[in-house]
């Protein structure tokens, strides 16, 4: 009968155990599960992050594109104005020359005509003003 009572009483200590490990296991693996719920939580949030980062990025890169696109119509259009200054300058000095050669041409016949001195001076300073 004492051999009963120790067979008992052992069994009676490993069932106790196996309540212990069992719970234990159970509180851990709750544990486990509220720290699963946290991460998921803080998962969802960094996503709303993300997403709202993206169309943040999103927003900028259309808007320097379409800012790019502006200043190269403007640096276009400049360029085309310069050419076109240009373009008249080189006109107006074509002009400018062919009238130094008028003139030039008047003066000698001037001279011939008058038969005197026809003052230069002031006439070239003129035209150097002019194409200053």
């Amino acid at each position: 009968e004492k051999d009963t009572i120790i067979m008992k009483l052992k069994e009676r200590i490993k069932s106790l155990n196996g309540n212990l490990k069992e719970e234990k296991i159970k509180k851990e693996l709750e544990d486990i599960e509220t720290i699963n719920i946290e991460l998921d939580h803080r998962v969802t949030k960094l996503v709303t992050k993300n997403e709202h980062l993206k169309q943040t990025y999103k927003k900028l890169y259309e808007s320097i594109k379409s800012s790019r696109v502006r200043s190269k119509e403007q640096h276009d259009d400049l360029i085309k104005q310069v050419n076109i200054k240009s373009a008249e300058n080189f006109d107006l000095n074509a002009s400018l020359q062919e009238k130094v050669l008028v003139i030039t041409a008047l003066k000698d016949t001037l001279n011939k005509l008058k038969g005197k001195a026809v003052v230069n001076e002031a006439v070239i300073y003129t035209l150097l003003t002019q194409s200053c």
